[in-house]
């Protein structure tokens, strides 16, 4: 029976001292979360007070003289107490209501949740060291706490600032800090800018013309120096109006025609189609430089093309009237665009441009042509097309006249054309060259080139051309020129090798022509 009421007495007390221990704990707790309200307090306190509290509130935290509401004293000086005396420390206990106590058995109020110290005190007199601000602590425990919003919190201070004048346009596209008078400043400056560029291409760029209509009298402003060895510091203006344009365009005339057929002076020109001594180039380059209702610039491409068609006009039968077609070509009166305008209206007879106005194609085959072929025509570089077959053009043909880079199908048969065929010449100069008739011209000879085999075309007297015998054998229809070029590495041959056995039939002009009144034409140059 006393047993029985002993283990009772001993169950009760058991229980008594786990609920006095599990109130302490909640006591403590209370008391932690209390201790740090406070401190949230203080700091926010802190934020919102002077410069003077702020001093008066370290020094009270460094002399132990801040004290929660239970009369703890928190502080460097306050550890040195509590270490000093147990017996005055447990009086000073035994004053207060409430105690307080860890589940440790020491008090450290400094600590956070996690029982980690704020800061560290070090070595040495803690008056020697300056004392953490509570905004250091706060730092502290919000690091300790949350590591993610600390690293937030320093790239967002390590962020480049950007310039407030250029925020808005930064981050949305439009102005945002800057003044009225700034952005009318950034426009004038950009019109500046602008303005100096158009008045530079206008001075640099030919915008003064050559020229053109504006009368005879608008000579050049500077004249040209003499070239030096060394470049000038300062660009020179573009030279402009009549005088450059006559000067230069006779420059470049002189370039593509034989030295002898054209004077030095431009002035020597004038009058030359009423002089008998004038030559083909002479009457050209009078109605290019004074009487073309054109005008044309002599940095447009077409101001050669045009003068090599007038040369052409003159020497060969246009102006004296053995032309059976001429229609619009090189009219006294309205001189039209050689091209034609919309429609082909004005397109000189056998003139076919592209729409860059450049020739491309002369068609004059049976228009009773004659004299001989125009070296002029060395200025038709986008020529892909040149028909002069049955005509009477004479004299041996110039190679660059038959050699430009586009030219694909060239027609000279049934001429009088004489000497030695530039067949080298020709196949380096016109690697487009696809069609090549030259027969019918009984003193035209030469040897054919193993570099034709490429070619789809040729059609030539074999009796006048090598290599020899014409036949493989009397039996073959296989020239001689085709096994030689199955022979070569490529094995190619042309698609059709042609050796004309026909004998020309001259080309005469109808009995009804028209003919032209009275005019100089010209005299070829001597030695041309």
């Amino acid at each position: 029976m006393s047993s029985r009421s002993s283990s009772s007495r001993s169950r009760k007390k058991g229980t008594t001292v786990e609920d006095a221990i599990e109130q302490k704990l909640r006591k403590k707790k209370q008391q932690e979360k209390a201790y740090q309200d406070k401190l949230e307090a203080k700091l926010r306190q802190k934020k919102a007070s002077s410069s003077t509290n702020y001093d008066d509130e370290e020094e009270k935290l460094e002399e132990g003289m801040l004290e929660d509401e239970y009369g703890n004293a928190y502080g460097s000086s306050s550890k040195k107490k509590s270490s000093g005396d147990s017996a005055s420390s447990s009086k000073k206990k035994r004053k207060k209501k409430k105690p307080s106590s860890s589940p440790s058995g020491s008090s450290n109020s400094l600590n956070n949740t996690d029982g980690q110290p704020l800061f560290t005190k070090g070595g040495g007199d803690v008056r020697n060291k300056p004392p953490p601000s509570l905004a250091d602590i706060e730092a502290a425990r919000q690091a300790s706490v949350d590591p993610l919003r600390a690293a937030e919190a320093e790239r967002e201070n390590d962020k480049q600032k950007v310039n407030p004048k250029f925020a808005d346009l930064h981050e949305t596209g439009q102005w945002g800090g800057l003044s009225k008078w700034e952005k009318y400043g950034i426009c004038v400056l950009t019109l500046g800018v602008i303005g100096v560029a158009v008045w530079l291409g206008i001075q640099f760029g030919g915008g003064g013309g050559d020229g053109g209509e504006g009368g005879e009298n608008q000579n050049t402003v500077v004249q040209t120096r003499a070239p030096t060895m060394s470049p000038s510091m300062t660009p020179t203006l573009a030279p402009t109006g009549t005088g450059y344009r006559l000067t230069t365009g006779l420059t470049m005339m002189k370039e593509i025609s034989p030295s002898i057929a054209l004077p030095n002076n431009p002035e020597a020109l004038k009058g030359a189609k009423t002089r008998s001594g004038s030559t083909p180039q002479m009457l050209a380059a009078e109605f290019i430089l004074y009487d073309d209702a054109q005008k044309l610039s002599v940095r447009d491409p077409t101001f050669l093309e045009r003068y090599a068609l007038a040369v052409f006009y003159y020497a060969n039968g246009g102006c004296s009237g053995d032309w059976i077609t001429r229609t619009n070509w090189m009219d006294p009166v309205n001189a039209t665009n050689h091209c034609g305008v919309a429609g082909g209206e004005g397109k000189w007879h056998g003139v076919f441009c592209n729409l860059q106005g450049r020739v491309t194609e002369v068609k004059m085959n049976g228009n009773y042509v004659t004299w001989k072929l125009p070296r002029e025509f060395v200025a038709f570089t986008e020529l892909g097309t040149l028909e002069v077959s049955d005509n009477r053009m004479v004299g041996e043909l110039p190679s660059e006249a038959i050699s430009m880079p586009k030219l694909f199908t060239l027609l000279l048969n049934n001429n009088d054309f004489e000497g030695v065929f530039p067949f080298e010449v020709v196949k380096q100069g016109a690697a487009s060259l696809d069609t090549l008739w030259i027969q019918e011209n009984s003193q035209l000879s030469g040897r054919v080139p193993t570099s034709f085999c490429s070619l789809g075309s040729i059609t030539l007297d074999c009796a006048n051309f090598l290599p020899q015998p014409v036949y493989v054998s009397p039996d073959s229809s296989e020239t001689t020129f085709v096994a030689d070029c199955k022979a070569e590495p490529e094995g190619i041959s042309p698609r059709e090798y042609t050796c004309n056995t026909e004998v020309g039939i001259p080309v005469e002009k109808p009995a009804d022509a028209p003919v032209p009144a009275p005019r100089i034409c010209g005299s070829p140059a001597a030695g041309t």
